[in-house]
């Protein structure tokens, strides 16, 4: 699934990341300050709409630099490396990666 980039300086003033991460697959950062002094690339899940049976999918999600590592591409998308696990402790409901915008299942 293609990725749309939502750009935190471009967001309008007094909006939050509830307020602009709103389609499966937005993703916005790295911001810092949300993760102590560590930035963070916040998204939803590319299943936003598709996993009935677990609603913490439709949650916002976050990774932060280290241990992820965050590429900018050419074309303005990022790359998110090493993969990315939503589930508590392991249990994933959804891994996968980040790459050049696109999401996909690991």
């Amino acid at each position: 699934m293609q990725g749309r980039r939502i750009y935190w300086e471009s967001r309008p003033a007094g909006n939050d990341l509830y307020d602009i991460l709103k389609q499966p697959g937005d993703y916005c950062g790295p911001i810092r300050g949300y993760s102590g002094d560590k930035p963070a690339v916040f998204f939803m899940l590319p299943i936003t709409e598709d996993v009935p049976g677990h609603p913490e999918a439709r949650a916002l999600h976050h990774v932060c630099s280290p241990p992820h590592t965050f590429t900018e591409e050419e074309n303005g998308t990022l790359s998110i490396r090493a993969s990315i696990g939503a589930g508590p402790g392991g249990h994933y409901y959804w891994h996968g990666h980040l790459y050049k915008g696109i999401w996909s299942k690991a």
